[in-house]
């Protein structure tokens, strides 16, 4: 099977347009939106289970298209907390691959870089400047 087209928003993360931006695709929902409140009709527990996977998942990644995904997503994973030993192996095979393609896993979590971490200013950088200057 085909590896799947990784998204623009997710290469974005990542940082592979630094190197080549004319790699860039255009043809993509904008994500600006994001992915709004869950369903009407869901359940407290699945619209729970809706609530911790847009807050948990990173800024940027889910959009208003992603919500039937996200939807089956929420409903297995509510299924999963309201029975975890009765959940079969297929249904929680489809939420870890659900939540991969979200990069709510370790290791597709590395695929997708957040926002740059400041680093605390040094107190003493402007004396080693100001020395070396003189």
């Amino acid at each position: 099977m085909a590896r799947p087209r990784t998204p623009t928003n997710v290469l974005e993360l990542r940082g592979a347009y630094k190197k080549n931006p004319q790699r860039k695709r255009d043809d993509e929902p904008d994500v600006a939106a994001g992915i709004g409140p869950a369903p009407d009709y869901f359940t407290p527990e699945q619209a729970g289970a809706w609530n911790v996977i847009t807050s948990q998942c990173h800024a940027g990644v889910l959009c208003h298209a992603d919500g039937i995904a996200v939807e089956i997503a929420a409903v297995l994973l509510a299924n999963f907390r309201a029975n975890p030993i009765e959940m079969p192996a297929a249904k929680l095979a489809r939420l870890d691959s659900l939540l991969a393609r979200f990069g709510m896993t370790p290791s597709d979590r590395s695929k997708v870089a957040g926002a740059k971490k400041e680093e605390p200013a040094n107190p003493f950088a402007k004396l080693i400047k100001k020395k070396g200057a003189a």
